[in-house]
């Protein structure tokens, strides 16, 4: 399955910047790691109402992952936690 495009179909429509939306899937072996990296603005949409649509978003991707034999981890990159730790 590839994570990328079904995680680019899902989000770009909701998004008020969809050009700014990055995927990134890294990983080796049974084991993918997914950032999702979005505008600041964008970044409450994808997280939802009560992270409802963040949590769905895993959900999904891990069932997809569970079906595929691989280990699914799907990360909100937030430069803000980003800045705190440096």
């Amino acid at each position: 399955m590839n994570l990328e495009a079904f995680l680019k179909d899902v989000l770009s429509p909701v998004l008020d910047h969809p050009e700014s939306l990055r995927i990134e899937v890294t990983g080796t072996g049974k084991k993918r790691d997914v950032l999702i990296v979005a505008a600041q603005k964008d970044r409450g949409r994808i997280i939802g109402k009560s992270g409802r649509m963040i949590s769905s978003l895993r959900t999904i991707c891990k069932a997809a992952g569970d079906k595929s034999g691989l280990i699914v981890n799907v990360e909100l990159f937030d430069e803000d936690e980003k800045k705190a730790e440096a």
